[in-house]
C-alpha cells in the first residue's frame, strides 16, 4: 500500500504543460520562464521515489524529459549551442509523449479514497495506529500486541469492520493473559478453560482492580457474539469497539504499573506463545 497526493500530478501538469505551446515567437524572457518551471516541475517529481513503484514508465520518460530540458536550459542560457535537442516543435512532442504515458499509467492505478471514520483520523488507522496510545501503555506491550492494533486500525480505515473487531480483541487478549500470568503467574490448565470468562474469574480471585474487571466484562459481552460466523459488525460498532478497547488496555496497563509488575508483565508477555 503506497499513500499518494493527487494534487502532485496537477503541480507537474501545471509547471509542465505551458511547454506544449513554446514557440519561437514567443519573447526570449517567456521561453525562460517556461522552461525553467518545466525544470522545476519534472525535478519534483522525480524526486518522489515512491512513484517509481507504480508510475514506472513515467518515471523513466521523465528522466529522458528532465535531460532535455537541462539541454534547453543550457541553450537559452548561452552555455549550449542548439543542436541535439532540435528545434521547439521536437520539444513540444516530448511533452505530448510524456503527458500520454503519464495520462496511461494514472488511469490504470486502482485508485480509492479513504473516508474518515467517526472522529478518528485516517492517516493515523492506514499508519500503525498503535503510534496513538500513550506512551506508558507502548512501552510495556509487545510487537504482537501493536500489530494486532494496527492490523484492526487498517481494518476499520478500508471498511472491514468485523475484521478491525477480531484484531483489536486479540491485542486485548494477550494484554489479559499477560497480566493473568504477571499477577497469578499461571494460566488455566485445560485449553478448555482459556477464555474471557475464566481470565475475568481468576483476575477477580486475585483482587484485580475493579475498575479494570468492569471493562473487560463490558467487551466480553461485545467479544462473545461475534465469535460466532453469524455475527458481524457494522462501521460504528467497530469505530466504538476500537475506541474502548483502547481504553481497556490502557486500564490493564495502569493497573501493571499499579502492581509493579512491569517486568514480571513483558516476561509474560515474551513466554506466552510457550504457555
Amino acid at each position: 500500500m503506497l499513500e499518494t497526493a493527487p494534487s502532485s500530478f496537477w503541480i507537474l501538469g501545471r509547471f509542465i504543460q505551458p511547454l506544449s505551446v513554446i514557440s519561437d515567437e514567443m519573447s526570449e524572457n517567456l521561453q525562460i520562464d517556461v522552461i525553467t518551471r518545466a525544470k522545476i516541475g519534472l525535478a519534483t517529481f522525480l524526486s518522489q521515489e515512491l512513484a517509481g513503484q507504480f508510475l514506472p514508465r513515467s518515471m523513466e520518460k521523465a528522466r529522458a524529459f528532465q535531460t532535455i530540458v537541462d539541454g534547453w536550459v543550457a541553450i537559452i542560457s548561452g552555455k549550449a549551442a542548439q543542436g541535439q535537442w532540435g528545434d521547439f516543435a521536437a520539444l513540444r512532442r516530448t511533452v505530448e509523449g510524456f503527458t500520454v504515458t503519464l495520462q496511461d499509467e494514472l488511469d490504470r492505478l486502482a485508485t480509492f479514497t479513504v473516508s474518515k471514520k467517526g472522529n478518528l483520523d485516517v492517516h493515523s488507522l492506514v499508519n500503525d495506529t498503535s503510534n496513538g496510545y500513550p506512551p506508558s501503555v507502548l512501552e510495556l506491550t509487545d510487537d504482537f500486541i501493536k500489530n494486532e492494533i494496527n492490523h484492526a486500525g487498517k481494518c476499520l480505515a478500508f471498511e472491514l469492520p468485523t475484521s478491525c473487531g477480531f484484531h483489536i480483541l486479540r491485542a486485548v487478549e494477550i494484554g489479559i493473559k499477560g497480566y493473568l500470568h504477571a499477577k497469578t503467574g499461571s494460566l488455566p490448565t485445560k485449553m478448555n478453560q482459556r477464555n474471557w470468562g475464566e481470565y475475568i474469574h481468576l483476575l477477580e480471585q486475585a483482587n484485580a482492580d475493579a475498575d479494570l474487571i468492569g471493562v473487560l466484562k463490558v467487551l466480553k459481552t461485545k467479544r462473545n457474539p461475534l465469535m460466532h460466523p453469524q455475527d458481524s459488525l457494522d462501521v460504528p460498532e467497530a469505530i466504538s469497539l476500537f475506541c474502548i478497547c483502547q481504553a481497556g488496555l490502557e486500564t490493564l496497563i495502569e493497573n501493571v504499573r499499579k502492581d509493579s509488575l512491569e517486568t514480571k508483565f513483558k516476561a509474560s508477555l515474551k513466554a506466552l506463545p510457550t504457555l
